[in-house]
């Protein structure tokens, strides 16, 4: 009925994709005890900016790939940033809201992918385990949107902004409904695995492992803190971590296969190279730390300001102040850039594609 598979090996699963999110829960905890929001908004930025390097490298440092996406690779960066500058401008908090919906939404697929990795390596599950296993992360993530206090709040307090009809009865019955929702599906991923086993097919017992992992930091920050700055620091350590472990464990397996051409990729993996990529992090880090290296408030040319949200009573939400606004606009700042990293790996990393499938 069981049989385990590694994304990587077992001494290496355990580190990154089991034992990471522990380690980062408990990380957050104690930036929130020891550290100031301001510091904080720099740990994120370094936690999050070295993952989008490796990114880069994946998109435009494989010569197959920048022959295979040449368009989109040109075409996409200049629109997001022109779509980003104007949303800046007349609309950051509607932004930061669309943009945080793709960033669930890449979290998402991420942990999914890497879900059907250990289902592919262990040979595990049915033909339609994947459009189960997609149902769960959404169905899981979207109760934690609606019902954590930090997520329910901006998302309450949003559209009480824009005037839209949002009662306390109304905001109730959403989320009992969720409930419903969640343990209804809970229920039916159930029977899929009881017909997983009357059909002879195995079961990965280490996917629903990471799974459960990964979703024990998301709920346990979400419902532990009000920061967004200290869930992404949460959250981030253990996406950025497991997105460059696994940018560099595909470069190196498809570098053994000879699977893609030579290129700048080379030249950062194999022996005694690894250094260099984790250098090429830290120097693109730095160099976004310092074009932005201003007060938030003059970065935004007094433009963007979050700070004036009133309290609202009924939901027992308290007004947006200084430190909280600060937390938002900083966390939008990443959010928008990460737009061309949600964007590139929306094409780059389809696992139905088999250079891709190699590597992994």
């Amino acid at each position: 009925m069981f049989k385990t598979g590694y994304i990587l090996n077992p001494k290496a699963d355990l580190v990154w994709f089991l034992g990471l999110p522990f380690f980062a829960v408990a990380l957050a905890l104690g930036f929130q005890a020891w550290l100031p929001y301001v510091a904080i908004a720099s740990i994120n930025l370094w936690i999050t900016i070295p993952h989008h390097y490796a990114g880069w490298v994946r998109s435009y440092g494989m010569p197959d790939v920048w022959d295979r996406f040449k368009d989109r690779l040109i075409i996409g960066p200049v629109a997001i940033v022109g779509f980003t500058v104007l949303g800046l401008q007349f609309a950051p908090i509607t932004l930061l809201l669309l943009v945080t919906a793709w960033d669930h939404q890449h979290s998402i697929m991420q942990q999914h992918g890497l879900a059907r990795i250990y289902d592919f390596k262990a040979g595990a599950g049915l033909r339609n385990t994947r459009r189960y296993d997609l149902a769960l992360h959404c169905v899981l993530y979207a109760y934690m949107f609606l019902n954590a206090p930090m997520f329910r709040f901006l998302w309450i307090r949003e559209l009480h902004r824009m005037r839209v009809p949002l009662s306390v009865d109304f905001v109730s019955g959403l989320l009992a409904l969720s409930q419903v929702v969640l343990v209804g599906y809970l229920i039916v991923y159930g029977w899929h695995l009881v017909q997983t086993y009357r059909q002879g097919a195995v079961i990965n017992p280490l996917k629903y492992a990471f799974i459960a992992a990964s979703y024990f930091l998301w709920y346990f920050v979400a419902w532990h803190t009000n920061s967004i700055l200290l869930y992404a620091v949460a959250h981030r350590l253990m996406h950025g971590v497991q997105y460059m472990v696994m940018v560099y464990s595909f470069m190196l397996k498809s570098r053994a296969k000879g699977t893609f051409r030579e290129g700048f990729w080379t030249k950062l993996t194999g022996p005694g190279n690894l250094k260099w990529f984790l250098a090429g992090g830290v120097v693109y880090a730095v160099a976004f730390q310092l074009v932005i290296n201003r007060p938030l408030d003059e970065f935004g040319f007094g433009v963007v300001n979050f700070a004036p949200y009133p309290a609202i009573p009924e939901f027992g939400i308290p007004a947006l102040d200084y430190s909280s606004g600060y937390a938002l606009f900083s966390q939008m700042m990443i959010y928008a850039y990460g737009l061309m990293h949600y964007y590139l790996d929306s094409f780059i990393w389809k696992v139905s594609d088999r250079q891709t499938q190699s590597g992994l």
